[in-house]
């Protein structure tokens, strides 16, 4: 818990978007793996995302993946995202969006790898057509995300039929940011 404190009192001082992407894996790096005693939400089949703390900056948040889970094929709506898995196992699939962006709703794109992160690993998004989709292992997963600015609104592609959709970010649960401040 000292650590997730640690990194939010840091990024107050300096924001994630003045540092480099060294000190930013520096930091999530050093976050140990979310406690047992303290559990988060959790739903079966698929993951939720709780809030720690969120301002006009940055927010982090932490994910908890139940076995196999997967998050939709995505943007980060042009806002900087760094992930660190604290315990568990995810696949990342890489995709970039290879239309220009011109015809709302649709969207052509191709699948460029995956990676599969293991504890204290880091994933970074940046850039408007930069897109992934996360597959938790066999084991209850959870991740640390740290977005500049807030993940307001982004982009859900399906890949299959060439089409695209805005959503809205949301919580299934915030945690007090008194705990960690």
């Amino acid at each position: 818990m000292e650590t997730l404190r640690s990194l939010l009192l840091a990024l107050r001082a300096r924001g994630p978007l003045d540092r480099s992407h060294a000190e930013m894996a520096a930091l999530l790096g050093a976050v140990e793996a979310w406690p047992e005693d303290r559990p988060l939400l959790a739903r079966p089949g698929g993951y939720t995302r709780t809030c720690v703390y969120g301002d006009d900056a940055f927010e982090i948040l932490l994910l908890n993946w139940d076995a196999g889970a997967f998050s939709a094929l995505h943007d980060h709506g042009g806002q900087h995202c760094w992930m660190s898995v604290l315990r568990g196992q995810l696949r990342v699939d890489d995709y970039v969006r290879t239309d220009d962006g011109s015809v709302p709703g649709v969207a052509q794109v191709e699948a460029r790898g995956s990676r599969l992160l293991g504890p204290r690993d880091l994933d970074l998004r940046s850039g408007r057509f930069d897109l992934h989709r996360v597959v938790a292992g066999a084991e209850r997963t959870i991740s640390l995300h740290v977005y500049a600015g807030p993940l307001r609104s982004f982009l859900v592609y399906e890949d299959a039929v060439q089409r695209c959709y805005s959503v809205s970010g949301s919580y299934d649960g915030v945690l007090s940011a008194i705990a960690f401040a």
